[in-house]
């Protein structure tokens, strides 16, 4: 069954196209309520595993009584993987049916359903292929879900683990991470999934520098600083200019995801206006702008040009047909017999 379940997980969303999982806003959630969860690694019966051999190696510990130790650890392991599971499952709806109260969520947007199944029929396993869940498939004005987790035992009694929740028709999918002690790992779920759900919509950071793009220092210039001068001339080799002050500030703040830079903090960068700026914080009094006091002040750079034109698309010209005639026809005759 869980082999099944990964596959058609996969499956499904090998081809999924990048999209928002909440689309369309307008319609309601509805989770399939058994959430399996799958074992990835335990890092504390790694290193158990290694001591063990190295106790066979050097004789200290004898085959036999290893293997019925590991027995009885297999069985309390799977004990202890049935409990886990219906704990997390009941943890997770609890404390975001907690969340809901709290913030005085009427109409929530998200809910698990249990249609068709009476939850103490619930399977640990999720069957794609079930009628049930293919029935919230199909349903009609409601994004239907199923939701895994994956989980690595860490060392200090701590798990990581991964709740992703996909949608059944088209295996978009949106996971959350978190590493914490294991009776936490529910309520930290759930209050990931409740803000990714109900917080404050905000817009898109939009690029402040318009069509303005940053070009890198020359190669033997990245590690090391230079004088305004060898700044100038290299930005000019690259179709630029030194930025100005503004435009420092603007790429800091921008960061290397929206169109900005990354700055080294506590280093300089020449500006267009016979400028220095001060990249990072400072507690310096003099602040973050400072005068160009000479030619032979060194400092890092950047340049600042502006983006090339789109090329637009080739536009394919029609060609005319050509048109063969078909060969003629040839009749052959018989030739006439003489007398």
């Amino acid at each position: 069954m869980l082999r099944l379940f990964i596959a058609l997980f996969f499956g499904v969303t090998a081809g999924a196209v990048q999209a928002t999982l909440l689309e369309p806003s307008d319609q309601k959630i509805e989770v399939w309520s058994t959430i399996p969860l799958i074992f990835a690694s335990d890092v504390e019966e790694y290193k158990l595993v290694r001591d063990i051999f190295k106790g066979l190696h050097k004789e200290e510990q004898k085959p036999a009584k290893v293997k019925t130790l590991l027995k009885q650890v297999d069985k309390m392991k799977g004990r202890t993987t049935e409990r886990l599971w219906r704990s997390y499952n009941t943890a997770l709806i609890g404390h975001y049916d907690r969340l809901l109260e709290e913030q005085r969520i009427d109409s929530p947007r998200l809910s698990f359903s249990y249609d068709g199944v009476k939850p103490i029929d619930v399977p640990k396993d999720v069957d794609l292929e079930a009628q049930a869940l293919e029935q919230l498939r199909q349903k009609e004005g409601v994004i239907g879900m199923f939701a895994f987790v994956t989980y690595t035992k860490m060392s200090l009694n701590q798990m990581r683990a991964t709740l992703t929740l996909v949608r059944l028709k088209d295996g978009i999918s949106k996971s959350f991470t978190v590493t914490d002690h294991l009776h936490k790992i529910a309520s930290r779920h759930a209050q990931l999934l409740f803000d990714y759900l109900y917080r404050t919509p905000y817009p898109n950071y939009k690029n402040p520098l318009g069509d303005l793009v940053w070009v890198l220092p020359a190669p033997s210039d990245q590690r090391r600083r230079v004088s305004p001068l060898q700044a100038r001339l290299a930005c000019r080799s690259q179709g630029g200019v030194l930025p100005s002050v503004d435009e420092l500030m603007l790429g800091e703040q921008a960061g290397p995801y929206h169109n900005g830079i990354v700055l080294k903090a506590g280093a300089f960068y020449h500006a267009a206006e016979e400028k220095r700026f001060l990249a990072g914080e400072t507690m310096d009094p003099r602040g973050k702008i400072r005068l160009l006091q000479s030619d032979r002040q060194m400092a890092r750079y950047y340049c600042i040009q502006q983006a090339p034109e789109p090329v637009p698309p080739e536009v394919p010209v029609p060609q005319k047909a050509v048109v063969e005639s078909a060969p003629a026809n040839k009749v052959e005759t018989e030739p006439q017999k003489e007398g």
